[in-house]
């Protein structure tokens, strides 16, 4: 069985020239998943079904740019031999790029509920959802700043923050069901308000997830399911 051969000098240069094109493909992933997360939101908070549904209709370009960016993966995989530290790159590219594609339909979903709830006035209102919203986006942001600068001690943060947002999940789901005790004609609404802090909640896990993805490219170290 024949070895792969190293690259060459001039393979090795386009090599990183398409490691260049790589981030960039990724930076266009994670601000439109990021301006979709805002805009869902925005939406939701101002009862703005226009704005919700331009969101749903972003979908489909979303998906097409994951495809594109894992063609461009597994074509560098298959034509070239990357070394450990661009190899350990490449894998975790690929894994934030599905990520990202995932925060995107969490997006679509607040969307869609934004535009089942426009029809009348919030409930208390919203209960914690602006509270879970401003963490998610934060996590969310800081978990792309700390790829773009290959922030170990960033991504490690927004680990951290990770219950904050579990906590306020359950306290929106008690509040809720409060809410429905004493004013059972808010069920269905109070439904899709959970549904939503089920979305800003997996938001922030993916964010968690993006967070860890860094830490394995920058320290070679896997620290899925460990504490801190």
């Amino acid at each position: 069985m024949q070895r792969p051969h190293p690259m060459s000098e001039s393979e090795g240069g386009l090599f990183h020239i398409r490691l260049g094109e790589l981030g960039q493909l990724l930076l266009q992933m994670a601000t439109y998943s990021e301006e979709m997360v805002d805009k869902a939101l925005d939406a939701l908070k101002s009862q703005n079904v226009s704005r919700a549904r331009i969101v749903v209709m972003k979908d489909k370009e979303i998906d097409a740019l994951e495809l594109a960016i894992d063609k461009h993966i597994f074509e560098m995989l298959a034509l070239q031999q990357p070394v450990a530290s661009d190899l350990r790159l490449l894998l975790a590219a690929q894994k934030i790029n599905n990520d990202l594609e995932r925060i995107a339909d969490h997006a679509v979903n607040i969307a869609e509920g934004a535009i089942e709830l426009a029809d009348a006035p919030h409930i208390k209102p919203l209960v914690n959802i602006p509270k879970m919203a401003e963490i998610a986006r934060s996590m969310l942001k800081e978990a792309i700043d700390s790829f773009v600068y290959r922030d170990a001690a960033l991504a490690a943060a927004v680990k951290r923050r990770d219950d904050e947002i579990d906590e306020f999940y359950r306290n929106l789901r008690r509040n809720l069901a409060d809410v429905v005790r004493d004013e059972p004609k808010h069920f269905e609404r109070a439904v899709a308000l959970v549904a939503i802090g089920i979305d800003l909640e997996r938001i922030a896990d993916l964010a968690t997830n993006i967070a860890e993805e860094v830490i394995f490219i920058t320290n070679a170290e896997i620290v899925k399911h460990k504490e801190g």
